[in-house]
């Protein structure tokens, strides 16, 4: 099992990271709006902005508005009052001001500071409504995108994302989400030499630098493009240089960002140095405890250093944060395992076919579990023929399912020697069985003790002479 990526979070007007917490799929996403063009193509200069009248009441609402959200964000205050309070206070101006999308859209940006994706949903897709600047409009339908995108929706997010593109090139949130998917496909393919590769790649880098060129401050862009640099250091460790530049760029605008530390921890993996990259990982699980992926790249590094009670917790509280985290189930089963809590790890095991019946890695360590642990401590042989015969059939099941091909062959070496062993305790059950081994021969007499009288000898009867 690798160590894991991360989808990273997205940028949107200083807005917090998120997370994908689902499976891809477009789910029940409504269909993407459509958004007036606020920028022409090629070198002819971006449409502007329809003109608008806005009220000094609402200029002044507006700004008082804007004020306490931005000091509720230095403060890091919010709480669901004070989320609520700042998008009421926006929605009102919206509602008295029709064309003021960017009302509209700071309400949701409001909800979405208390992780209330729901009502954010709700305000954004009613900016998306709205008369006004178009390139509001699309920053709101990129707003949508980052919510599907938590969500586990990943092809609606995508379809909101490249909408809002459309649109307006500018938007920072939504060049990094498109080259976070990117990135997934260029791990899908994993080989830098296709050609399809290098395309996602060419791109991903175009649609990072569009959107540093928007916010050069951008510490999502710059974990975004670590990553994409890393990609393929296999064949070229001089990206894992390219990839720290990157990283450093990131620190120096914000070393406390959690994506960072976690990208940081790959980066010192790649490299082969353990104690910094678990370093990293941890610190990302003490910026954002929320953050599963993570906690299973820390819980890997505790499972290989043999701490398996610290493994065991890491990773089992990443399990109970996102129940459907085959990566987390996974490394809770290995912890377990190095606990000798055979069954505890069998039941997680199989929770991960639950979660994900395509992937190998559970049929494999289930054959791991049965060959080199429950088939060696059975009081009986026909046991233990039956745990390698189980055995067996789960490497067998891993053959049929996803898995690298250096894997494949591993599962099919434990099948032969699945085979071998039971053959051979098989053959020594028969040999036992048609040669008995000889009966025992009759006890000894135990020799008398010295001095005892023989039983020639009548008792209180002299020896005979010369004996």
């Amino acid at each position: 099992m690798r160590f894991t990526h991360i989808l990273l979070p997205l940028a949107l007007v200083a807005c917090g990271g998120s997370q994908k917490t689902g499976s891809k799929g477009g789910g029940d996403v409504p269909p993407p709006p459509s958004i007036p063009t606020a920028q022409s193509g090629g070198d002819k200069p971006a449409a502007p902005p329809p003109k608008r009248e806005v009220s000094s009441d609402a200029k002044k609402d507006y700004k008082a508005a804007y004020d306490a959200f931005v000091a509720n964000d230095k403060a890091q205050s919010w709480n669901e009052s004070a989320c609520r309070g700042s998008a009421d206070k926006f929605s009102a101006i919206a509602r008295t001001q029709s064309d003021l999308v960017e009302a509209q859209f700071m309400a949701g940006l409001s909800f979405e500071r208390c992780g209330m994706y729901s009502d954010a949903e709700q305000a954004y897709q009613a900016a998306t409504r709205m008369k006004g600047d178009p390139a509001k409009i699309a920053l709101a339908v990129s707003s949508l995108g980052e919510i599907y995108f938590r969500q586990g929706k990943v092809d609606g997010a995508k379809q909101y994302w490249e909408t809002a593109l459309k649109a307006t090139g500018k938007l920072v949130g939504a060049n990094i989400g498109l080259a976070s998917l990117e990135l997934e496909e260029m791990r899908k393919i994993n080989n830098p030499k296709d050609a399809n590769w290098k395309k996602l790649e060419d791109d991903a880098k175009f649609k990072l630098s569009s959107a540093l060129g928007v916010n050069t401050d951008s510490v999502e862009a710059y974990t975004q493009y670590a990553l994409v640099f890393m990609e393929g250091w296999q064949q070229n460790k001089n990206r894992l240089d390219l990839a720290k530049t990157m990283l450093d760029e990131g620190k120096k605008r914000n070393e406390k960002y959690a994506p960072l530390q976690n990208a940081y921890g790959l980066y010192y993996m790649h490299k082969g140095q353990l104690n910094p990259a678990l370093q990293a990982f941890q610190t990302a699980t003490e910026l954002d405890p929320k953050f599963v992926e993570a906690r299973v790249n820390a819980g890997l590094i505790l499972v290989q250093a043999r701490k398996y009670d610290a493994a065991k917790e890491m990773l089992g509280k990443a399990a109970e944060l996102a129940p459907k985290n085959y990566d987390a189930m996974i490394g809770l089963g290995f912890a377990e395992r190095g606990l000798n809590d055979l069954d505890g790890a069998e039941a997680t095991y199989k929770k991960a076919i639950q979660i994900d019946p395509r992937q190998g890695d559970a049929y494999y360590n289930l054959g791991v579990l049965y060959k080199g642990f429950r088939a060696t401590h059975q009081a009986d042989i026909p046991s233990s023929i039956k745990m390698y015969q189980q055995a067996k059939s789960y490497f067998q099941q891993f053959l049929d399912k996803d898995g690298d091909a250096a894997d494949k062959a591993e599962a099919k070496n434990n099948i032969a020697d699945c085979d071998k062993v039971s053959k051979q305790l098989d053959d020594f059950m028969k040999q036992q069985a048609a040669n008995p081994p000889p009966p025992m021969p009759p006890a000894t007499p135990a020799a008398p003790p010295a001095g005892a009288p023989t039983p020639a000898q009548p008792a209180g009867q002299p020896a005979a002479p010369g004996k």
